[in-house]
């Protein structure tokens, strides 16, 4: 269970970055539509609380998953 908190900590973040790599490799198996939708689905969530506090994940064979700040715009969980 997560700690409630004002903010996200960056940490968390790097460590839902790490399991969007995972889903990159369900598209050349077979699965119903189903659970492609669901996968598809969980995958979106994942990049949406990602994306919400300011960041894009970016996964580079051999190099790992790296967390990348926006610029210029405003996010959903920042206080301003």
């Amino acid at each position: 269970m997560s700690n409630l908190a004002k903010k996200t900590e960056r940490k968390a973040l790097k460590v839902l970055a790490n399991t969007l790599r995972f889903f990159e490799g369900t598209a050349k198996l077979d699965m119903t539509a189903t659970d492609a939708f669901k996968a598809r689905e969980a995958e979106n969530i994942l990049k949406g609380i990602i994306e919400a506090n300011g960041f894009t994940a970016n996964y580079e064979k051999g190099k790992g998953t790296t967390l990348t700040k926006q610029k210029n715009r405003y996010y959903e969980n920042e206080l301003f």
